[in-house]
């Protein structure tokens, strides 16, 4: 259905399937006053045509239908004619591969006007409403997608790899505030403010991210849905601050390095934890050198709470001593 009026000159509507004109004096002239709610079907449709190849020709109904595992192209065809009268896209009639998203559709099928589906996760609903808005850039190991005090001009989403982002002090010691995995997104919390960014970021190993530069994220957030999944993300952000926080309050680095390793650890007798990304992010992201980090691993092994397999990886030995001192119930020495 469609929340608005619909204007229309020329042939009839079936017919008419050019998309939004670039003047009233277009025969095929349709203009759409305000949104179109989308079915399912015509969302899926749309979206399986604007992320269609850019070096393949025009798909034909047939390959609409298989795209989407329909049976019949006749169903590709009625809902193109719904998309058409919507002004979402147009195609030449009689000419075979024609059709194409309209302006109006583009919108639509980036997201900037579809709204998440219940219970999805906000950094999959962001990048979702934010759709063909965002590029993929390869990072290499060591490489910065921006320093501390930088203007804020892009948010960043890891499709793969690792990040950090840390603080360097006047003494030149740096802590890692945070490590951003597949899927997590950065860079957005400094438009709020309009301040820099207030953490330097480097990927830890060889990564690639989605960006999306301001410009485009400034049109996205006047789209209520698009800023209340930021906010949200920005909530989330602010209680992993917290718990960073509470963390860093325990004084003994064994009890830090203990809190830090548990949630890694997974099912099953004895499981084997490794440490991700490198050992000096690890322990930056606790507060510690890379010194007392090593040291507090010692002291686990010492104490049969872990063994070592190699550099980076441990058994737990005694995972009921390892959550003890992860929660402070125990410390070291005690």
């Amino acid at each position: 259905m469609i929340h608005s009026s619909v204007v229309r000159s020329g042939p009839g509507i079936r017919a008419g399937l050019a998309g939004p004109p670039q003047s009233r004096n277009d025969p095929y002239f349709c203009m759409v006053i305000s949104k179109p709610s989308l079915t399912p079907s015509e969302r899926r449709l749309l979206q399986v045509l604007a992320a269609w190849p850019e070096d393949r020709l025009p798909p034909t109904l047939r390959e609409l239908a298989e795209a989407l595992g329909w049976r019949t192209a006749a169903a590709v065809r009625e809902y193109l004619d719904r998309l058409a009268v919507k002004g979402l896209v147009a195609r030449q009639p009689g000419r075979a591969r024609s059709v194409r998203v309209a302006a109006k559709g583009w919108s639509l099928a980036q997201g900037a006007l579809l709204g998440p589906p219940p219970g999805e996760e906000p950094e999959s609903g962001i990048m979702r409403m934010l759709g063909g808005l965002a590029q993929g850039v390869p990072v290499g190991k060591g490489a910065f997608l921006w320093h501390q005090g930088d203007p804020a001009d892009r948010l960043v989403q890891v499709e793969h790899g690792l990040l950090r982002a840390f603080r360097t002090f006047e003494d030149g010691r740096s802590a890692t505030l945070l490590r951003f995995g597949p899927g997590d997104i950065l860079g957005f919390a400094p438009f709020f403010e309009g301040a820099g960014y207030p953490a330097s970021v480097e990927a830890v190993e060889a990564s690639r991210v989605r960006v999306v530069h301001r410009r485009d994220l400034e049109t996205a957030l006047r789209e209520p849905r698009m800023a209340m999944a930021l906010l949200e993300l920005l909530a989330r952000r602010l209680r992993t601050a917290f718990d960073t926080i509470e963390q860093l309050s325990i004084r003994s680095a064994v009890n830090r390095v203990a809190a830090a390793l548990e949630p890694l650890v997974p099912g099953g007798p004895y499981p084997i934890v490794t440490i991700p990304g490198t050992g000096r992010a690890f322990a930056e992201g606790m507060g510690l050198t890379p010194a007392a980090f090593s040291r507090a691993l010692a002291a686990l092994v010492r104490r049969a709470v872990l063994h070592r397999l190699g550099p980076r990886r441990f058994q737990v030995l005694h995972l009921e001593a390892l959550r003890r001192l992860a929660s402070g119930r125990e410390t070291y020495g005690s």
